[in-house]
Formats: structure tokens, sequence, C-alpha cells
């Protein structure tokens, strides 16, 4: 999962370059859904939103770029990498134990551009970034603790689910979701949450194998949940 995190955080830094470099076209960006949303369209939404804010493409892009500057400086880029693809079950307790602090101070570094967000975006859509922040938290939480505690990484089974992890996603929606135009994540119904639950796990099923794997998917669920009305059904939903 290491490997999995270098990926999460390098994944987010490309999208919002590729999405800086698209910034200059006129089209309007649309609110994010909770449920549905890309690391590009948050970013030229909140550029969008700041623009009218007064706060130039420019200056946007320029707060991004001290986040880069501060996880260049706290983190040991290069060795992450490299550790992170070596890493087994025999040497991910010397791996965390090396890295895992600097991960947790690497995550302080997306503070002053989450506050800038903040002050340019609804509060409803500031929820998504806030949740995308929680859910990488809790991850690093989940996988740090002890150094490694909570896993026993075998490569196989995690190159297994990483080439899987999007067919069994696609699965899941397709057997359990309806698609229902124009939905509002504050306004689903019981119904609605039963399916997301449903759908979420079937995916913990099938990723029962990786459970690096299924603990994320299932930290993204409980985070995002909460800024839905589903987190009025979750005393009455099963939850793993």
């Amino acid at each position: 999962m290491l490997k999995r995190i270098v990926v999460i955080v390098l994944a987010f830094v490309v999208a919002a370059a590729e999405a800086a470099a698209v910034a200059n076209e006129p089209s309007q960006v649309d609110a994010p859904d909770a449920l549905d949303f890309s690391y590009a369209q948050l970013w030229r939404y909140a550029q969008q939103q700041c623009s009218t804010k007064g706060i130039t493409p420019t200056e946007f892009t320029h707060s991004w770029l001290a986040v880069r500057r501060c996880l260049k400086n706290t983190l040991d880029v290069v060795q992450l990498n490299e550790d992170s693809m070596r890493l087994d079950v025999g040497n991910q307790e010397d791996i965390l134990g090396r890295h895992c602090p600097k991960l947790f101070e690497g995550v302080k570094c997306f503070d002053p551009f989450m506050d800038m967000v903040k002050g340019c975006v609804s509060e409803e859509s500031y929820e998504i970034f806030q949740a995308l922040r929680s859910w990488f938290q809790d991850i690093l939480e989940y996988l740090c603790e002890n150094n490694g505690a909570n896993i026993a990484y075998d490569k196989d089974k995690h190159d297994s689910c990483t080439r899987e992890i999007n067919r069994y996603i696609i699965t899941c929606a397709a057997e359990n979701l309806i698609a229902t135009p124009e939905v509002n994540r504050k306004t689903l119904s019981e119904e609605n949450c039963s399916a997301l639950a449903t759908a979420k796990d079937c995916l913990l099923g099938k990723l029962k194998e990786c459970g690096v794997f299924a603990n994320g998917a299932r930290l993204f669920y409980e985070n995002f949940i909460q800024i839905t009305s589903c987190k009025n059904y979750i005393s009455q939903t099963k939850r793993k």
C-alpha cells in the first residue's frame, strides 16, 4: 500500500498540473459531486471559483507549487519510490518506520492550499476536498499503525488487485447501483444508501484477498458517506 500511497500523491500532483496546463480554457466547470468527480475537475473548479474572489490563475498555481515544494522538502521522494517498489513482508516494518513520520508531516503541506480553496468554494463543495484529505490521513493511520501491524504485504496479491480494481468497481456499481440523473448527495433516499452500501460490500468482497486495498476502499466509503444524507442511515447499514 505504500506504493499505492505514492501513486495517489503523484496522481493528484500530475492531475493538478495537467489541469493547470488547460486552465486558460474559457469553459465553465460545474461544481463537483461527491459521487462522481475527478482530481482535474476539482482543481479546475477551485481555480475557477477562486478567480471570482480575486485570486488569479497564476496565484492559484503558485499556491499549488508551494505544496509540491513542501512535499519535496519533507519527503525523500526518490527513496520513498524505491522502497515502495521493493516492499515485502520481510522489510515492511523497517520501510514504514522510515517513511511514515515524513508522510504524516507531508499531509500538512496541503493545509495552506486547502485554506485558500475553503475561501473560494461553497461549503458543500469544500466537503469533497476535506473528505479526500481525511481519506488520505485515514489510510496513513491504518498503514502506519505500529509500522505495518495491520498489513502483511504480498506482492502477487497486490499486483493482481492493482490490475483488477477498476474492473471490480465497475462490476459492483453496475450490479448494484441504478443511475439516477441529477441526484443530490444530500437527499439520497434510504434505498439509494442501501444500494451504495451493497456496492461497497461487493467491492470489499472482491478485494478480500488484498486486505490493504479493501481497507482503502472501506475508508473511502466511510469518509465520503459522511458528506451525504446516507450518514443518517449508517446505524441501519451493515458496515465492515
